[in-house]
C-alpha cells in the first residue's frame, strides 16, 4: 500500500486565523498519495477568505493561483495562459490557447510535470481556478471540458505516475453548489467538496479583539462573522462598552460613503442568478420584518405563497435564508435570514435611507432601536444558544445531545400553541420521529430583566406538554439563556439540579464561565 504525505506535515500558514478544519480538509486532499487527477470544489460567500486561504496552499505546495475576472472569454484564456507562463518561468505571450480544452490539458502536463519549476515534488502539482463562475459563464461548457480532463486523467483512467490536483472555487454558491448535483457534468467526479462559512460567534469576537462579551455579541448580531468585513471599516477598533456600539456603527456602517453600508446589496444580487432586485430584496425584507412562511411572506408582498417558490429556493441555494425544519413535528419550514448583515440592512439601512444619505445616522440608530432590540438582537441571541447547545454543551456542561432546532407545543390551557427556542434530541434520534427522546428544552430571551423561577416554571410545564403529546421528554434537562444574569433563587434551584437545569450567560456563552 502505498503511503502519502500526512496532512500535518502541511502546517497551516501562521497568518491565517483559525481555518483549521478547513486547511486539514485541503491538506488531505492536496496531499493524497492517488495518482492521477482529483478535484475539489470549495466555494462560500464573498469575504469569507476563501482566495486567502487557497493562495497559501498553493504556496505551500508550488501550486499555481489563478483568480479570474469578469473579463470575455479570449481576455480570460490570454489571461490564464500568462499565469501559467508565469509560473513555469516563461515569458508572457508563451501559451495561445484556442480553447479552454486546450488549455487545461496543457496545464495539467506543465504543472504534474516531474521537472515542474517552484514545487514541492513530495506532493501532487495543484491548480487552483479562483472565481471559477467567471470562466464558467463566458463559457458554459467548462465543466464538460474539466469533466472530459478527469475522464481522461482521473484515478481509474490509468494515468500513470501523474498526479494533479484541481481546485475550483467560486463566490457564487448557487452556480459552485450546483456544479456536483443532478446530472450535472462533475456530479461524482470530485473528491471534495468544502464550503467556508463565516467565523463562529466566538472566534469572530477573538478576530475582531472585542474584549466586552455583551459589546461582542451586539456586533455579532450585526456584523456577523464574516472575516473581509473587518477589512471595509475605517476603525476595526470595536468599543468595549455594548452602549458605543451605535456609534461606532454610525461611523463605519451608516454613511453612504463606507462600503459595508451597501456590502448587503451588493452580495445579494452579485449572485447570477438574482435577476429581478426588487422582488427579491422585498422577499428578503418580509423574513427580516419576522415572516416565516411562504403564507406570511406572500400576504405582506401581496402575492400567492406558490409564486415565491423560486425565489426562496434561489435565496436559499444562495446562502441568504434558512428554512429550519421543526425537530417534531412535520410542517413547513421556519423561513429566517441566514446572514445578519442582510438582516441588519433591510430592517434599518433601507427604511431610513433617505435620513441616512442626509447624514443623520445616530439619529437613526436611536430611532430604530425598537427594531433592533426585538428583530435583530433577539433572534440573533436565539440562534446563538441553539449554536451553543449543538457545539459546546456536551464539552462545557456535561449535556449530550443529537440534533438541535426548534418546535411548537399545543397547549389546551393556553389555547395557544407554545414555540420553544432550543430543543435538542438525544444522541442517535432523528427528527420528526413519534417518540423520540428529548435530551434538552431551553429559552432564549435578550432583555434586560433577569430570568427566574416563573421562567423555570415555564420550561417544566413544557416538558409536561411534550411528555403528554406522545414524547419521550421526561428525562430532559431544561435551560434559560439570558444577557442580563439570573435571579438568585433560579441560580440555587440550578445549583442543586445536578445538571438538569442549565442557566446560559454571555459569560458561559462564549466559553468563559465565572
Amino acid at each position: 500500500m502505498e503511503v502519502g504525505l500526512d496532512s500535518r506535515f502541511l502546517d497551516k500558514p501562521t497568518d491565517v486565523f483559525d481555518r483549521e478544519a478547513e486547511w486539514a480538509d485541503l491538506a488531505d486532499f492536496v496531499l493524497s498519495p492517488l495518482p492521477g487527477l482529483r478535484i475539489a470544489v470549495v466555494y462560500g460567500r464573498r469575504r469569507q477568505g476563501k482566495s486567502y486561504l487557497l493562495r497559501r496552499l498553493a504556496d505551500a505546495v508550488g501550486g499555481l493561483y489563478h483568480l479570474a475576472t469578469e473579463q470575455a472569454g479570449p481576455v480570460s484564456l490570454r489571461r490564464f495562459g500568462d499565469s501559467l507562463a508565469a509560473w513555469a518561468g516563461l515569458s508572457a505571450g508563451a501559451f495561445g490557447f484556442g480553447g479552454w480544452e486546450q488549455a487545461l490539458r496543457t496545464a495539467a502536463e506543465v504543472i504534474a510535470a516531474p521537472s515542474r519549476p517552484q514545487a514541492d515534488h513530495a506532493a501532487p502539482g495543484l491548480l487552483v481556478l479562483d472565481e471559477f463562475p467567471y470562466l464558467a459563464q463566458e463559457t458554459p461548457g467548462l465543466p464538460s471540458i474539466v469533466q472530459s480532463l478527469y475522464d481522461g486523467l482521473g484515478p481509474g483512467a490509468g494515468a500513470g505516475t501523474m498526479s494533479l490536483r484541481l481546485i475550483l472555487c467560486g463566490s457564487a454558491i448557487s452556480v459552485m453548489g450546483d456544479l456536483l448535483s443532478g446530472t450535472r457534468a462533475l456530479r461524482g467526479r470530485a473528491a471534495l467538496e468544502l464550503r467556508v462559512r463565516p467565523f463562529g460567534y466566538r472566534d469572530a469576537r477573538e478576530y475582531w479583539g472585542i474584549e466586552n462579551l455583551a459589546a461582542a455579541f451586539a456586533h455579532n448580531a450585526i456584523v456577523g462573522g464574516t472575516p473581509g468585513y473587518r477589512e471595509l471599516v475605517p476603525d476595526p477598533r470595536v468599543p468595549g462598552d455594548p452602549d458605543q456600539i451605535g456609534g461606532w456603527l454610525a461611523r463605519n456602517v451608516l454613511r453612504p460613503s463606507m462600503p459595508l453600508f451597501d456590502e448587503a446589496r451588493r452580495v445579494v444580487h452579485e449572485d447570477t442568478r438574482i435577476r429581478d432586485t426588487a422582488a427579491y430584496s422585498s422577499v428578503l425584507a418580509a423574513v427580516a420584518a419576522g415572516e416565516s412562511s411562504p403564507t406570511k411572506i406572500g400576504g405582506l408582498l401581496g402575492r400567492p405563497a406558490t409564486s415565491l417558490a423560486h425565489q426562496l429556493a434561489t435565496l436559499a441555494a444562495a446562502g441568504f435564508i434558512d428554512r429550519r425544519h421543526d425537530l417534531l413535528l412535520d410542517r413547513r419550514p421556519v423561513v429566517t435570514v441566514a446572514d445578519p448583515m442582510v438582516r441588519f440592512h433591510q430592517l434599518v439601512i433601507e427604511p431610513y435611507l433617505a435620513d441616512l444619505e442626509a447624514g443623520r445616522a445616530r439619529q437613526v440608530w436611536a430611532e430604530a432601536a425598537h427594531t433592533v432590540e426585538s428583530k435583530v438582537l433577539g433572534p440573533h441571541f436565539e440562534a446563538l444558544a441553539a449554536e451553543w447547545v449543538a457545539h459546546y454543551a456536551s464539552g462545557e456542561a456535561g449535556l449530550t445531545v443529537g440534533p438541535v432546532g426548534q418546535t411548537v407545543i399545543a397547549c389546551r390551557e393556553h389555547k395557544t400553541g407554545h414555540e420553544i427556542d432550543v430543543l435538542a434530541l438525544a444522541r442517535g434520534s432523528r427528527p420528526r420521529t413519534p417518540g423520540a427522546p428529548v435530551a434538552f428544552i431551553g429559552e432564549a430571551r435578550h432583555r434586560d430583566r433577569r430570568p427566574g423561577l416563573a421562567e423555570l416554571r415555564r420550561l417544566k410545564h413544557l416538558r409536561e406538554l411534550l411528555t403528554a403529546a406522545g414524547h419521550d421528554a421526561t428525562d430532559a434537562a431544561v435551560g434559560l439563556f439570558s444577557t442580563s444574569g439570573f435571579t438568585d433563587e433560579l441560580a440555587a434551584e440550578a445549583a442543586a439540579s445536578l445538571g438538569k437545569i442549565i442557566l446560559v450567560g454571555l459569560d458561559m456563552l462564549y466559553g468563559q464561565p465565572p
